[in-house]
């Protein structure tokens, strides 16, 4: 039994230079979880587009092909539950796809759509930072025409603008290359429906565009 407390109190009067010879504690570092990307967002952003088509109606005789260059604005709205993302975008762009045609002897005609846009839904499947979509709604046009007539008498000079109202439908692919940029890429169909020219005229017409429209954008994400 002296053996056993002398020992014992060995073993208390060493335990504070046993402790002070041990490591400070210290716990375990903490790291901050990377965010979870979403698509959920306003967004606003840049696009240019190459569109080829055909005027319809009496379009086709009067302006023939249509082909040229768009560059505009666009911004929108998504959210994202799952992969599902949904959302809004508008659009409106500048530039000229125009086409030129001779509908009758003597007469040549010029139609240039000069600015469109549109207010279409977006649904997509998102993989992460890639979404895939497809998108539809309202288009619309302004198409700026000019005609010379010399075939009739008292001859025909005119310039005359009128609106397009129509839909448009189609499908792309956008990437986010970082929390706030993202890149896009699209391909629309358009209709835009008919309108009104040389109104009081022998050379009255109703011209209407069918447009395919190939666009790459890049945007910003809030």
């Amino acid at each position: 039994m002296r053996r056993l407390l002398l020992a014992s109190a060995f073993l208390v009067a060493g335990f504070p230079a046993l402790a002070a010879d041990l490591p400070p504690y210290s716990p375990a570092p903490y790291y901050e979880p990377a965010p979870i990307f979403t698509w959920t967002g306003a967004y606003v952003g840049a696009s240019a587009a190459f569109g080829f088509g055909r005027f319809t109606h009496d379009g086709g005789p009067y302006f023939g092909d249509a082909s040229g260059g768009l560059f505009g604005i666009q911004a929108g709205y998504n959210y994202q539950s799952g992969p599902l993302v949904a959302g809004i975008e508008g659009d409106i762009n500048f530039g000229g796809v125009s086409g030129t045609n001779n509908p009758f002897p003597g007469a040549t005609a010029n139609g240039n759509i000069n600015a469109e846009g549109s207010i279409r839904a977006r649904f997509g499947y998102a993989f992460n930072h890639t979404m895939v979509y497809i998108t539809g709604g309202y288009t619309g046009a302004n198409l700026k025409s000019s005609l010379t007539d010399f075939g009739i008498s008292p001859n025909i000079y005119a310039n005359e603008s009128t609106y397009l109202n129509g839909w448009t439908i189609g499908a792309g692919v956008e990437y986010a290359i970082t929390r706030n940029v993202s890149v896009k890429a699209e391909y629309l169909y358009s209709d835009y429906g008919t309108g009104t020219l040389f109104s009081g005229t022998p050379d009255f017409a109703r011209p209407g565009l069918s447009l395919s429209t190939l666009r790459a954008g890049v945007n910003y994400h809030f």
